[in-house]
């Protein structure tokens, strides 16, 4: 598990993604909070996720007096957190699915985007991506948004640009628990 956790990390970085390791959930509220006081995040936008609630993030967030918006509001947040379902060492890419809601402008509208998967979420190649999806498709209709590193385009002298269109900045927090 080890080395995929590192193949991953090494292919998120080499996209202009950022990972963290935690090994507790202690450790994984503090590292958050930690990132949050670093960008001066006042306004965070939280998606519903199984990982988020473990970790009782909504709570540990308004204790540390951050606001938390949802719906129209996301536009204004300085940070998005959301949940991966899965992280594909292959690429550095996340994949995250559900029904259409929150999670989605989440992801995309704030100007830095903080994910939370577990080291038992990361698989080796987009095909055992795939084919995870493919399975949850034929349980229920939900879609699907593969993220690789920070929103990125380029000009017509194909001279990139980061975050015109989604994030600057990805975190990935990969919790070991």
């Amino acid at each position: 598990m080890r080395a995929l956790t590192d193949r991953f990390i090494d292919e998120l970085e080499r996209v202009a993604g950022k990972a963290q390791r935690v090994e507790s959930p202690q450790q994984a509220v503090q590292s958050l909070l930690d990132a949050l006081r670093a960008r001066q995040a006042r306004v965070v936008a939280l998606a519903d996720c199984a990982l988020a609630r473990d970790l009782s993030l909504e709570s540990a967030l308004r204790r540390a007096g951050y606001e938390l918006v949802t719906g129209r509001e996301i536009a204004r947040a300085d940070v998005g957190i959301s949940g991966a379902d899965l992280a594909i060492a292959e690429t550095g890419s996340l994949v995250l699915g559900g029904r259409v809601g929150d999670w989605e402008l989440v992801t995309a509208l704030p100007p830095v985007h903080i994910a939370l998967v577990r080291t038992s979420q990361i698989v080796a190649t987009l095909e055992e991506g795939f084919a995870l999806c493919e399975q949850r498709l034929r349980e229920a209709h939900q879609n699907f948004l593969f993220i690789t590193g920070p929103s990125r385009t380029a000009d017509i002298e194909l001279t990139p640009v980061i975050g015109v269109h989604g994030p600057q900045e990805l975190l990935v927090f990969i919790l070991d628990i």
